[in-house]
């Protein structure tokens, strides 16, 4: 997103306009794969930014080529912002790459509507990725019963705050809303605005915000409801979570004002927050592959950053819900010359749990595969901040203490709808209501069109 692309969200402008419902038979007929050589050449497009670019070869690339004799890994980097649409428009002309990403679970389901995606059941127990994995991983990939998908990221929505001037002011991260409604209005009336925010850089980043009131005021089993069609999301449930992000950003909250919610921009913003301009972020789990240029020697302010769950905005909401957000996802080619190695490269991503927490240790947020994982499976030197997180990730989604990020769970006319119609009731021009009305409206003709991705149960519904 933005500079870095932190959202993870590369809408591809409308799915089945792009593919094409139904020409599944026609597209495939070709070679295929785009491969362009023997039955060893596996080619994989990536969409990793310059750390995991230069992590790519000797790490990742090589090793792999190594355990597989024979198998010539071909990558090609494309730009973040436009790998989903360039796969689509080579894949539409009956190529592509064996090994095909997709920024989440909603995207993928047009590349199943097209039939182009191979079925992975059979690797899935010849690998025994249902133990590798954590549970819920390779039942977001089930499409009518069979599996044709792999989530290979996965990332959340926290609470990061300026532990440095947190303490030097006495104040802990909140815990709940009444803390949070303190911590906020202390803050403002000294004069340091509560919540570094803004979507100067990227106006679609305002759905951070009704990901995080609908699962921590809401609570995930409304969300799950409404995901299944079981409730509307015109429901007071889902109005009071936006009419309360909407107060909190007129009170100045979010940003330091209205105005400035819109304007600033990331570096701007977590420049004030590494400063202590801001005492706290609310940004997803992406932001710790740069937090640190923010903080300390690297910025010239000293300070030290943590970070800390989001507290429940609403009595009877769990202390303790991680918002899922899949940041990618991988299949494999239904024209592919090579489907075996393709599924063992897609097993090389997590089998070795040593090797995959390396990953995860030299290049955070890049590699975050879905694996079982406590602290102490993490190397001596890294952060620990970032392997708690990772930890209590894992930990926490495996019990079923998850909620619903919008880019992974909802349709994409319903995901636009989210961020664009939004902003609309920052500037007084619609309601809560009159939103989440709108809202339910498009969500219901994505469920009747059968667009909505697979909805996982928490634990508590």
């Amino acid at each position: 997103m933005g500079r870095r692309m932190t959202r993870r969200r590369f809408l591809a402008g409308g799915g089945k306009a792009v593919l094409g419902a139904g020409l599944g038979g026609v597209l495939l007929a070709g070679c295929g794969g785009g491969s362009g050589g023997g039955p060893g050449d596996l080619s994989l497009w990536s969409n990793q930014e310059e750390a995991g670019q230069a992590y790519f070869p000797d790490n990742v690339e090589r090793p792999f080529e190594e355990a597989n004799r024979g198998i010539d890994l071909q990558v090609t980097f494309q730009p973040p912002e436009d790998l989903d649409r360039l796969v689509r428009i080579a894949m539409q002309g009956g190529q592509g790459p064996d090994l095909v990403p997709t920024p989440g679970p909603a995207y993928a389901r047009d590349y199943l509507d097209a039939n182009m995606f191979a079925e992975l059941d059979e690797y899935a127990e010849q690998y025994d990725w249902q133990g590798k994995l954590l549970g819920w991983a390779l039942d977001l990939g089930r499409y009518e019963g069979k599996l044709y998908v792999v989530p290979n990221q996965f990332q959340t929505m926290l609470l990061y705050y300026n532990k440095t001037l947190m303490e030097e002011k006495g104040w802990r991260p909140p815990t709940n809303r009444d803390e949070f409604e303190a911590v906020a209005e202390e803050s403002m009336g000294q004069g340091i605005v509560p919540f570094a925010a803004g979507i100067g850089d990227e106006p679609a980043a305002i759905e951070w915000f009704p990901t995080v009131f609908w699962n921590h005021y809401s609570g995930p089993e409304a969300l799950h409801a409404a995901l299944t069609g079981e409730i509307p999301f015109s429901d007071p449930i889902f109005v009071e979570a936006i009419d309360l992000f909407n107060r909190y950003v007129q009170n100045g909250w979010f940003g330091g004002s209205p105005e400035r919610f819109f304007s600033n921009g990331f570096d701007a913003l977590h420049a004030d927050f590494g400063d202590g301009k801001a005492a706290m972020n609310v940004e997803g789990s992406w932001l710790m592959a740069n937090i640190d240029e923010f903080f300390g020697d690297a910025a010239g302010n000293g300070n030290e950053w943590e970070w800390a769950p989001l507290p429940p905005l609403r009595d009877g909401v769990s202390a303790e819900i991680y918002e899922l957000g899949i940041g990618s996802t991988i299949s494999v080619n239904r024209a592919s010359n090579n489907p075996d190695a393709a599924a063992s490269f897609i097993d090389f991503l997590f089998a070795d749990k040593k090797r995959a927490t390396k990953w995860m240790a030299d290049v955070p947020s890049a590699f975050n595969v879905p694996i079982p994982l406590r602290e102490s499976d993490f190397p001596p030197g890294m952060d620990g901040r970032v392997a708690r997180h990772l930890a209590a990730l894992s930990q926490a989604t495996d019990r079923g203490n998850f909620g619903y990020t919008a880019w992974t769970f909802w349709p994409a006319k319903s995901e636009v709808y989210i961020y664009e119609e939004l902003q609309k009731i920052l500037t007084g021009d619609l309601t809560p209501a009159e939103y989440c009305a709108g809202l339910d409206e498009v969500f219901k003709e994505d469920l009747e069109e059968g667009e909505v991705p697979p909805i996982l149960k928490p634990g508590s519904a």
